[in-house]
């Protein structure tokens, strides 16, 4: 099966994941993607191959040598608009003209600079109502084209291959369930994200905030001197914050809040937070402007109640590998021996790799060539995934 036919197969199969679900994986879907994939790891001959009570499917390609790399995608794709395309379009040697998706989307690189990066690439783009799926079908498609590779090439590697491919990673729970020694790996890499031209390790330290503010409601006929409105409160909370230090107004290591939730009525608000930075003392620095906050209120608003619930989730992996390099030192040299380059940048997000890289595998984060996730607009280089497959190669040797 060729590249372009795996990865049309597998985005075919719509694994959308749910916030609102209390099941893992979240949908019925992705436990049957991970049989189709257990399936196909089987037939190219893989014998030791499960799908555990959580429908993650481990592989691993034992060659007898001292050291076993892991590579690792998930199968879910984010819950914006609906997956399972069925007719992407493919386009051949790009060149940097407007993309026609449908009669009413149409993507140009006045809009989208990420396709100036792609003159000269194959591409497949949407068909307008879908998304593509390549994050992380791409990923997936890339470790299989690898693993193909890998088995009729035994001989030429330094390192066993472990594989995993798990759920809900677009939902933030894609490592909660990630058993590292099911993995049997030394070190892995997330095989997720966009341009293959950049890697990662680095990422936002992260926590979430949930603020509750209990007004007093009254008449409004009657309110002057008595009424609370919590609504007027929720908004002069967030006004108290740094009104420039949210995601639309920050950039590359820029920390942020993130307004998230707002619902509300006279009596009862909530409002609801995501906190971000890579500096981990400013980060803590943010949680302390919420309680400085929350005080500030309830001192002009004595009658008020006012709850501020702060929750960390994910740390930045860079401050585990500033101390740990042999990952990293094996992304840098697949990259000379295959001549390709290489820039590493920080992640605006989270990623599986960083709470993995803290349950003890280190796990860095390699791209894809997917582009624009997340929505209509999305697009990946078929050159860029090839590509990968060569770095891989070399990352094994």
């Amino acid at each position: 099966m060729e590249m372009l036919e795996r990865f049309k197969k597998y985005i075919a199969f719509d694994t959308v994941s749910d916030d609102n679900s209390l099941t893992y994986p979240s949908t019925k879907s992705q436990c049957e993607f991970a049989d189709l994939l257990f399936s196909d790891l089987v037939s190219l001959g893989v014998k030791d191959v499960i799908k555990d009570e959580n429908s993650i499917v481990y592989a691993r390609v034992n060659i007898g040598k001292e050291k076993t790399l892991g590579l690792i995608a998930h199968m879910d794709t984010a819950p914006t608009i609906a997956g399972g395309i069925k007719n992407p379009k493919l386009i051949e040697k790009y060149d940097g003209s407007d993309i026609k998706l449908n009669e009413t989307y149409t993507m140009s690189p006045n809009d989208f600079p990420a396709l100036k990066e792609v003159i000269g690439d194959d591409l497949l783009v949407t068909d307008g109502e879908h998304l593509l799926g390549g994050d992380d079908k791409a990923g997936v498609t890339i470790i299989f084209e690898f693993l193909i590779y890998f088995l009729n090439h035994k001989d030429e590697f330094n390192y066993n291959l472990a594989i995993a491919f798990t759920a809900d990673e677009e939902i933030g729970r894609g490592a909660s369930k990630f058993d590292v020694n099911k993995m049997k790996a030394d070190i892995a890499y997330t095989i997720d994200g966009g341009s293959i031209y950049e890697a990662n390790f680095e990422n936002f330290n992260a926590a979430s905030a949930k603020v509750r503010i209990e007004g007093v409601g009254v008449h409004p006929g009657d309110a002057k001197g008595i009424m609370i409105n919590s609504v007027l409160l929720g908004i002069e909370f967030n006004s108290l914050l740094p009104q420039d230090m949210i995601p639309s107004k920050t950039e590359d290591y820029q920390g942020f809040f993130h307004l998230d939730s707002f619902k509300g009525d006279v009596e009862n608000t909530t409002l609801e937070y995501i906190l971000r930075d890579h500096d981990k003392k400013l980060l803590e620095d943010k949680k302390g402007m919420m309680l400085g906050a929350k005080e500030q209120l309830l001192k002009k608003y004595p009658k008020a109640k006012i709850e501020v619930e702060i929750k960390d989730e994910y740390r930045n992996m860079y401050d585990y590998f500033i101390n740990h390099m042999e990952a990293i030192e094996l992304i840098n040299k697949a990259y000379i021996n295959s001549k390709t380059p290489i820039v590493y940048k920080p992640i605006r997000g989270g990623t599986d790799g960083a709470t993995i890289t803290y349950m003890g595998l280190p796990c860095p984060n390699l791209g894809t060539g997917d582009f624009n996730p997340h929505g209509r607009f999305e697009f990946v280089s078929l050159t860029q995934m090839k590509k990968m497959v060569e770095i891989l190669i070399q990352l094994f040797k």
